[in-house]
């Protein structure tokens, strides 16, 4: 179906030198961002109430019945698609579901606008670092754009900035930052609009301070340090590795991922093992959970607070990623689907499956 690489169909796109193209994000409003409703939580004892004090045994036998109750939830919903569960800080399970699992067991799918929290998270590391400020006005990045001197980068990480970019390249792209920037329309600052040249643009931002491609910056700060040997980007993996992807049971084909990855390109250049994103997840959450720049209040593509975890979800055609997280990064679930199963999304059903992690 994709040619050698995954980028073959839009040949090579570069962000101020790094290799890859970046996959588009499919009809974000419908599909990728549904706000989670308030988690709901057990009432704590009372003081005379008797505490049961469980064994080991005990434990491992409620965590098996939670784990097949996960299970059962995602069987009964005929969810097509990876996941991975993680227990006590540790991956306790990872599953393939569904039609096509001859065609997902081990491999890769794509992590969608999930990888946003992974841009933000580099964000405030050089920020940490005092090699960036989050008040620095963006035009000194990007002079020709010329944008006012509210537009900083705390505005373009919370998407209001006001930039917006609706156009569809109809070749292959060799620059996606050139190409953003080329086409990009200025607004009025304030308004939170979710667009992705927001987060292009903070990807060039990394790489020129860092003076590396953004691809080696992530790799060698994020990636191999926490040995996420299954988190890489798009270019470096064979179609052969990707799992196939569907919409709606059918297969998408070239055509119609060509047209999606051209409709809106951003962030989606990452792909991943279920197993290796939480991981991932969790090593952000420890270093980042506490700042209130990493975990928004609306879709980015980070992750957002509710209740006792956080979220994020996102999907283009023919995938779909949904995250949930405690706040301490110890339990949580990934979903990867490689069926985006027309223009729904993952939201409702992580939401459901977390709800059995206590």
């Amino acid at each position: 179906m994709l040619k050698k690489k995954i980028g073959w169909v839009l040949g090579t796109i570069v962000v101020l030198g790094a290799g890859g193209y970046v996959l588009a994000c499919f009809n974000t409003d419908s599909m990728a961002h549904v706000i989670y409703q308030q988690m709901t939580h057990p009432s704590s004892p009372s003081s005379d109430s008797k505490i049961e004090i469980k064994s080991e045994k005990d434990k491992a036998k409620t965590q098996n019945s939670n784990l097949n109750d996960i299970q059962k939830i995602l069987v009964n919903k005929k969810y097509d698609g990876g996941y991975a569960v993680a227990e006590n800080g540790n991956i306790s399970q990872v599953k393939y579901l569904g039609s096509h699992v001859k065609q997902m067991n081990g491999k890769y799918f794509l992590a969608t606008d999930t990888q946003n929290m992974l841009t933000a998270a580099a964000i405030l590391r050089l920020v940490d670092q005092k090699k960036l400020r989050l008040t620095t006005p963006v035009n000194q990045y990007y002079d020709s754009l010329s944008l006012s001197n509210k537009v900083t980068v705390q505005s373009l990480l919370d998407m209001t900035s006001g930039i917006s970019n609706d156009s569809v390249p109809n070749n292959q792209l060799t620059n996606i930052l050139n190409w953003n920037i080329n086409h990009a329309v200025v607004g009025s600052v304030g308004q939170c609009n979710y667009q992705e040249v927001n987060y292009v643009l903070l990807e060039g931002i990394v790489s020129q301070v860092t003076n590396q491609s953004y691809q080696d910056y992530i790799t060698n700060t994020f990636l191999k340090p926490n040995g996420l040997n299954e988190v890489k980007f798009a270019s470096q993996v064979d179609s052969s590795k990707m799992a196939m992807p569907y919409n709606n049971g059918q297969p998408v084909t070239d055509s119609t991922l060509a047209k999606a990855m051209n409709s809106q390109m951003g962030q989606n250049q990452l792909v991943a093992s279920p197993s290796n994103l939480l991981r991932l997840t969790q090593v952000l959450v420890k270093n980042y959970g506490n700042n209130p720049n990493f975990i928004g209040n609306r879709p980015t593509g980070r992750l957002i607070k509710s209740g006792d975890m956080y979220y994020v979800s996102g999907g283009i055609v023919g995938y779909r990623t949904s995250i949930a997280i405690s706040q301490d990064g110890k339990k949580g679930i990934v979903l990867m689907s490689n069926d985006s199963n027309g223009k729904d999304n993952l939201t409702s059903l992580v939401k459901e499956t977390y709800d059995k992690l206590k």
